[in-house]
């Protein structure tokens, strides 16, 4: 059985360690605690000890920024809340996929990590959630889907249950943030959900689409991440749902990618239901494991003021019985509810501690600077896509280019003109401004590589044909928006300035800058600038506007062009 020797007003102490250290004005400890700390010589040690272990976790030259300090700050209270409890599977389980985000490292060890240490299936269920390679905010909507219990729910799984053909084909906009919600708690709709994506595939199968000739077959986990786990998404305010439908259109069709979504919802939902293992592990703060050598403790947390003891799961029952009460930070809950929370006993509180925290925690934004590379990787997943051009002073796109690669199509018009080749038919099909004739050629073979080639280049999306073009005098910067409305809420700037030589062997400096979506990391418009040694500031070239499409969308443009 997992039991400590200190007394029973220290053991209701150790929850408090972490308020006591941190927060100066000690409000959130109830007043009794708080004078037992200050009395007390045995806590008053053992929080020197807690200390010096916190002391170790400062020094994170990645966690500079106020927010991010602040963020870790709440994340290692959430950790720290469990001193003295026993710790089960259920209670790291939530936790589990903020432990992946790097803005949240935590280099010592917590009442959470020392479990993964002694619980093998807690580690491996670890390392399942990292190979899925989610972002920050989806790591987040599945820290909470963890803490959530599973529930039914007769009105809301009769109006899920409408809703299921909607969420199968991946049109959000015929639900709401309610269904989406309750599909992923309830184990009754979820397993509706998986039978009817299960008829899609045979239905795609039996109908031979032929989608799957198209298939995505580098599909990142993460891009179908939030089509199996729409917990946390609201479909009234999603702001990037319509770079998604060219995704989507492909993926209702393909019933190799639906089968990739399939397996996805059995590996996040396993984490989800899995039962406790036998590991419960108790974390205590203490004054001489610090001063043992390797020799004397030889374990993973040598020469960390901490003792750890392991027990087996139904050895817990008398040490939960006695667990003390825990009140999170005040401020955290007004800031996350809008109300203050009365404390409750630790055993409840545990899956609300995390819901309110982390849906605070990870609206901070800790996302990092889009790279080039990152640029030009996202414009390799595209599938459709619109591109107009302009020159500076001219009215009106000198060109319009619509390329699909799901159909191997490149299609351009001008004032003169609009040429549509289609490389897997081996055709041209071209047609003069105001003439009714479309003229229809054959492609020659090397004509056909040049546009495949083409086809899967950066589409003139960046100022290179290849990174390595990109000379090494060239400095890549974020651009600070100096008033609202430089561009939209969700566009980050970025400008690549470098110096190159024109023929006659004058300098010339060179700015392209680019809008970027950070969340899809695609450039929504483009503008080049040149400046000589006679400007005095960067003169605009041309412009590129950006818009991505669906398949039905390049079709209708196809359309409209009478090819």
């Amino acid at each position: 059985m997992v039991a400590d020797n200190s007394s029973a007003s220290c053991k209701q102490a150790e929850p408090y360690y972490y308020d006591f250290l941190i927060n100066e004005s000690r409000s959130t400890i109830p007043v009794s605690i708080a004078n037992h700390i200050t009395d007390c010589q045995y806590c008053q040690e053992h929080i020197k000890r807690f200390k010096d272990l916190l002391v170790l976790s400062e020094n994170q030259p990645d966690l500079k920024e106020k927010q991010v300090r602040s963020a870790k700050s709440i994340f290692m209270e959430l950790h720290f809340a469990y001193i003295g409890q026993a710790v089960t599977c259920q209670a790291v389980k939530p936790f589990l996929p903020s432990l992946l985000d790097p803005a949240l490292e935590i280099k010592i060890p917590t009442p959470i990590t020392v479990h993964l240490d002694k619980c093998q299936r807690c580690s491996d269920d670890l390392e399942t959630i990292r190979k899925l390679g989610l972002n920050s905010k989806q790591l987040s909507r599945l820290s909470q889907l963890f803490a959530e219990t599973p529930s039914s729910n007769e009105m809301r799984c009769s109006e899920t249950q409408n809703a299921i053909s909607a969420v199968v084909s991946m049109d959000f906009d015929n639900t709401n943030e309610n269904v989406l919600k309750h599909i992923c708690i309830c184990p009754e709709c979820r397993n509706k959900l998986y039978q009817r994506r299960d008829s899609a595939i045979k239905e795609n199968l039996y109908n031979n689409t032929g989608q799957e000739q198209f298939c995505y077959q580098d599909l990142p986990q993460a891009d179908i991440f939030d089509y199996v786990v729409p917990y946390g998404l609201d479909p009234a305010t999603d702001q990037y749902a319509k770079f998604r439908r060219s995704l989507t259109s492909h993926l209702r069709e393909c019933p190799i990618c639906l089968a990739k979504m399939q397996k996805l919802h059995d590996t996040v939902y396993a984490i989800a239901e899995r039962s406790e293992s036998d590991v419960v592990t108790m974390y205590h703060i203490d004054k001489t494991a610090k001063t043992k050598t390797v020799d004397e403790f030889d374990d993973l947390y040598s020469g960390f003021p901490i003792r750890v003891e392991v027990a087996k799961y139904g050895d817990t029952i008398e040490a939960e019985q006695q667990t003390s009460t825990v009140n999170f930070d005040t401020a955290l809950k007004k800031k996350a509810s809008g109300r203050n929370i009365k404390p409750l006993f630790k055993a409840a509180i545990a899956a609300a501690a995390i819901l309110i925290g982390f849906a605070f925690l990870f609206n901070i934004s800790t996302a990092k600077a889009v790279t080039i590379e990152e640029i030009c990787k996202a414009i390799g997943r595209i599938k459709n896509v619109h591109i107009s051009n302009f020159i500076a002073g001219r009215k009106g796109p000198v060109q319009e280019l619509w390329v699909s690669r799901t159909f191997n199509i490149f299609m351009t018009k001008t004032n003169s003109e609009s040429v549509l080749s289609d490389v897997s038919k081996g055709i041209r099909r071209s047609k003069q401004a105001g003439a009714d004739i479309v003229e229809t050629t054959n492609l020659p073979d090397d004509v056909a590589a040049n546009i495949r080639k083409t086809i899967n280049s950066f589409l003139g999306l960046v100022p290179f044909n290849d990174m390595s073009e990109i000379p090494p005098n060239a400095k890549w910067e974020h651009e600070a928006r100096e008033s609202p409305g430089t561009a939209k809420e969700d566009t980050d700037i970025y400008n690549l300035v470098w110096v190159d030589k024109s023929r006659s062997g004058k300098e010339i400096s060179f700015k392209w800058r680019v809008f970027v979506n950070p969340e899809t990391m695609l450039p929504q418009k483009t503008e080049s600038y040149q400046k000589t040694s006679f400007d005095k500031d960067y003169i605009l070239t041309s412009i590129k506007a950006v818009e991505y499409l669906g398949e039905n969308e390049i079709k209708t443009s196809i359309e409209k062009l009478s090819f």
